[in-house]
Formats: C-alpha cells, structure tokens, sequence
C-alpha cells in the first residue's frame, strides 16, 4: 500500500527538489519540473548551463523530494525517489519535450523552454516514504521493483475535486460519517473535516466536544472504489447507513451489504 501512495504523490505531482553534489560535496537542492516515464520514473528537464547539470555530469547520484502542493493532500504524505541520472536523448527526448511542454503549459519566465535544455530520467533505486497521520504515520524505504510494480490510485485526479463537494455541499454527511466512525452522537461532534480519499477509504479530521484533541479517522469501504461516481456513491451510502445506525432504523426488506464494515 505504501509503495502505491509514494507512486500516487508522484503521478500527482509535476516538480519536485532535485537534490545534487556539488563540488564541495555539499548537497544543493533546486526545483526541477518532470514528467514521468512508463514505470514511474522522472524525466527531468535541466538547463544545459544549470549549476545542478554540471553537478549531475560529475556525479549522477541524486534524490528527488516530492510532496503535494495543497492542503490536506500534503498533509498525508510525501515521497524522495533516490537513485541516479542517465541522458534521455533523441527519439525518447523528442517525446519528453513535447509532453514536459503539455503538461506544464510550455512555462513561463526562467521556466520557459529552451532549444538547449537537457533531458534525464531519473533511475529510481530506492523510495523514501513518509506517510500516514495520527498514530499511523510512519518512514519506510520501498525498494525500486516495489515502487515501479505499484499503480498510482485511480481516484487521484478526483479526490481533490470531490473533498471539496464533501465539505462545502454535503457537510452534515461528513459529520454524521466522522460521528459514527467515533462511536459518538452527532450532538457532540464539534466538527469534521474529510481530507483525503483513495480506492480503499477516506480520511476524516474530527473533535468531539469535551473530549480530547482532534484526530484524524481512517475509514475503510468495504470495497474497493473505481472512480469518481463510484466513490460519490460509496460516500452517501456511508452517510446513509451511519444515519440509520444513528435511530436504530431496522429496514424491512432485506438489508444491504453495510459500506462501514471491515
């Protein structure tokens, strides 16, 4: 699962800090803009006269730290890929150019492209994760095969857009969900927060009143999500099902699969 999380930030994400040698040994960390290979590897553009180039053709050794922009996506993980250059040339480099231009809008400023600039994929030897909240949060070294043999989750490009709906259009589901997931009343939950979903659940910031500091709550579904529908759908039914446990409503028909249990 971790190995599928650090693949997700980076799926994510487009830039990073490229971390180089230089001559005094001391490591310079700069931004560097990607887009990413078949297996999940970087390819980075560099400028051809970039102090981190000329650090790079001298000792190809390097780390890339990678974390989410925005809140609360930042808050549940990051990722440094480690391992070392190769020049990305012809044909291959062609092709990341053009991509490198669609994804990053051709840039602007000193990010603009440049007939000169370079391309390297970053071969990825290791994975230095960090991840998890609460009591949960945890650093782990995922090896290489790990890393490229995992898929990005499939609710990445939505699970922003759909945290956002959550928590402006349909705030009493995500209260009722976090109360139940606490085992409380409604009445004395303070407030909740969802922060983050994946194929496999959901992330909840809640308080309750007089009780302790607010924590973070990971609930599971009781199966795995495939997209955006999908996980509006999951999401009402668990507000559904918590709101029926909530007056002890007993359904007459047949009751259907309950999205809270594990």
């Amino acid at each position: 699962m971790n190995a599928e999380v650090a693949r997700t930030i980076v799926d994510l994400m487009t830039h990073g800090a490229l971390s180089t040698a230089g001559e005094d040994n001391i490591p310079l960390g700069t931004y560097a803009s990607y887009v990413l290979d078949s297996q999940g590897q970087p390819i980075l553009r560099l400028r051809e006269e970039a102090v981190h180039t000329a650090n790079l053709l001298r000792n190809p050794q390097c780390s890339l730290f990678i974390q989410p922009d925005d809140m609360p996506a930042r808050i549940l993980a990051r990722a440094t890929l480690i391992g070392r250059v190769e020049r990305v040339e012809g044909a291959d480099a062609e092709d990341a150019a053009r991509r490198h231009a669609e994804l990053h809008f051709g840039g602007v400023g000193v990010d603009a492209p440049q007939e000169t600039d370079q391309y390297y994929r970053l071969l990825v030897d290791r994975c230095f994760y960090v991840g998890g909240m609460g009591s949960k949060c945890q650093a782990e070294d995922i090896t290489s095969s790990d890393y490229m043999a995992a898929d990005a989750d499939p609710l990445r490009n939505y699970a922003a857009e759909v945290v956002a709906y959550q928590n402006r259009e349909r705030t009493e589901d995500v209260l009722r969900i976090a109360a139940f997931a606490l085992g409380v009343p409604l009445e004395r939950l303070e407030g909740a927060q969802l922060l983050w979903l994946d194929r496999l659940g959901i992330y909840l910031f809640a308080a309750t009143v007089g009780g302790p500091d607010a924590q973070v709550i990971r609930v599971t579904f009781a199966r795995e999500v495939t997209d955006e529908r999908d996980a509006q759908s999951t999401l009402t039914m668990l507000a559904q099902v918590a709101w029926e446990r909530e007056r002890n409503y007993i359904p007459i028909m047949s009751p259907v699969p309950d999205p809270l249990a594990h």
